[in-house]
């Protein structure tokens, strides 16, 4: 490769190549260029030739990258992302731009604020493309480097503190019961709230103790967590079917008010602190700086 003239070398090979080691497949990386499979097939021969390398086996399950391939694959990204960068205009127009949109985040955000952002996007952006995708349990660090994340959201807890991050808003938990006797606005004893059958949202499925469980430890005080499920859908359901406690997000429990009583307690109840990273390549990249302004006109919507 040190022998390799710069000037020889068809920038068009690293877009084949970044194709070819995304899609792991000739027929996937084609079409996602928009050539033909002998065109990518001609252009792997040529980046072989140029890296010195095989860069990429065929199996019977398509392509795989060789160690030199997963070396540089990431510098490939990076390097083709400066180029779109430099050629980026310094204006960003949705109406008439064709992209799309990446942004990662748990149950709750689904529920609450990413309904509205896809929305907005989608009637602003007619020609974008919105993707909504879980939070990865690894690599999403890499993800982020790779642009296949714009955005990540999350409680300030889980965020990333080495990324530039914005604020979006804070979240209240509060408490539903879905007891038949239970009366809207009821304040409840810690001795008569623990009696009672609990219920919460744990991604993981695998744990029955939250953050409300701390604050009670914290008062030497437990309560009977009876349910843990991975999504708010799933405990809405079950508490419209049985007698259940639950401590909820502000903003979901306002769509579910009308169904359940809400209880006061004695306690002092945590909260949410929403925050959106992003990787710093795009602090100055103009689609990405209206995406955050979109994204922090839906979280934080003008007083009226």
């Amino acid at each position: 490769m040190s022998k390799v003239n710069i000037r020889s070398v068809d920038l068009n090979l690293l877009v084949a190549f970044d194709a070819l080691y995304k899609e792991r497949s000739v027929t996937k990386a084609a079409t996602r260029l928009s050539l033909t499979q002998p065109t990518v097939s001609g252009m792997l021969k040529r980046l072989r030739e140029v890296f010195e390398d095989e860069l990429f086996v065929r199996t019977s399950h398509g392509i795989i990258p060789t160690p030199r391939a997963e070396a540089i694959a990431l510098k490939v990204n990076e390097v083709l992302e400066d180029i779109r960068l430099l050629l980026a205009p310094d204006t960003f127009d949705p109406a008439s731009s064709e992209f799309t949109v990446r942004i990662c985040g748990s149950d709750y955000l689904q529920h609450t604020i990413f309904n509205a952002f896809t929305e907005k996007i989608l009637d602003v952006a007619p020609r974008a493309r919105v993707s909504v995708l879980p939070r990865p349990a690894t690599g999403i660090l890499d993800q982020l480097k790779k642009g296949e994340i714009d955005l990540i959201v999350s409680d300030r807890d889980l965020a990333l503190p080495d990324l530039p991050g914005r604020a979006l808003y804070k979240d209240d938990f509060v408490c539903l019961s879905s007891y038949s006797n239970a009366k809207d606005n009821e304040e409840m004893s810690l001795d008569r709230l623990c009696e009672h059958r609990h219920a919460f949202v744990d991604p993981t499925g695998g744990s029955f103790r939250g953050p409300i469980d701390e604050v009670l430890a914290a008062r030497g005080m437990s309560r009977n967590v009876v349910l843990a499920v991975p999504t708010f859908a799933m405990l809405i359901h079950l508490m419209k079917s049985r007698g259940l406690i639950a401590f909820i997000p502000e903003r979901i429990a306002r769509s579910f008010e009308h169904s359940f009583a809400r209880i006061r307690t004695p306690l002092e109840l945590p909260y949410l602190d929403i925050v959106a990273n992003w990787h710093p390549r795009m602090n100055r990249d103009a689609r990405h700086i209206w995406l955050r302004e979109t994204l922090l006109g839906i979280a934080q919507p003008p007083k009226t």
